[in-house]
């Protein structure tokens, strides 16, 4: 009896192990697809800016980055849906 209770503990420990993982996954691509747009367009943007003595290129790769960046995220929370309606 001993043993299938210990069976069962680890099998739960397991899942939340499982399950933190995931959401850990996921707080890191949202924070990727964040970053890395807004960096790239803000410095091309800062590029643009020096070379042509212009000031509102950074604003453009703002508004793009912010706009890629809300695009990817709502990939992500599809899939993840998709995913959950399956099982």
């Amino acid at each position: 009896m001993e043993t299938i209770e210990k069976e069962k503990e680890q099998e739960i420990k397991a899942k939340k192990a499982a399950v933190w993982s995931q959401l850990i996954e996921i707080g890191l691509d949202f924070a990727l697809y964040l970053a890395i747009p807004l960096l790239a367009f803000i410095y091309a943007g800062q590029w643009l800016d020096a070379k042509y003595h212009h000031k509102f290129f950074v604003v453009i790769g703002l508004f793009l980055a912010l706009g890629l960046s809300t695009y990817l995220i709502y990939k992500k929370i599809k899939n993840i849906k998709d995913l959950m309606d399956k099982k």
